[in-house]
């Protein structure tokens, strides 16, 4: 029997946080990396961590992400490239994630495939580059960052 994932909500979307940079392969072809987290509130009251997890798991499972260590998935694609920016679409959600960092949408087309990452815990908006490769290597450690290789295409629009 198969299990379906809930769709991610429009809500949850909108509050993700995406980091994007470049890798490579064992084989030497170019790699997009695109890291997924829930953001940490800068002001205001603290978040549930049980919430950011739940929240996260289900942005996980509906990309088909798994937990690290364990083979990662070829999951198809994922997200569409138009012009200067990329859609990460989520199964069963009718919005998708904009992702207009220019150098890595550029890279897109070049790339073997698209390394989507997602963290079970928050991680600042405003993080440094040392506190995310810290975040990276503590979620690989923990099992608490979950792997899964997208595809990109051209697009015209639309969920896939």
């Amino acid at each position: 029997m198969t299990t379906i994932a809930p769709a991610v909500s429009l809500a949850t979307i909108m509050t993700v946080n995406a980091r994007t940079w470049l890798d490579w392969t064992d084989d030497g072809e170019p790699l997009a990396a695109l890291m997924l987290t829930h953001p940490s509130p800068q002001f205001g009251p603290e978040v549930d961590p049980a919430a950011v997890e739940a929240t996260m798991r289900t942005v996980a499972t509906s990309l088909g992400a798994v937990p690290a260590g364990d083979p990662v998935p070829d999951v198809g694609v994922k997200l569409t490239l138009h012009g200067s920016v990329a859609l990460l679409w989520f199964p069963g959600a009718a919005y998708s994630l904009k992702i207009t960092h220019a150098r890595w949408v550029h890279a897109l087309s070049r790339c073997s495939g698209v390394l989507l990452a997602v963290g079970l815990d928050e991680l600042s908006t405003v993080a440094s580059v040392a506190e995310v490769d810290e975040y990276r290597e503590n979620g690989r450690e923990s099992g608490r960052l979950q792997f899964a290789l997208a595809h990109c295409r051209r697009g015209l629009g639309g969920a896939l």
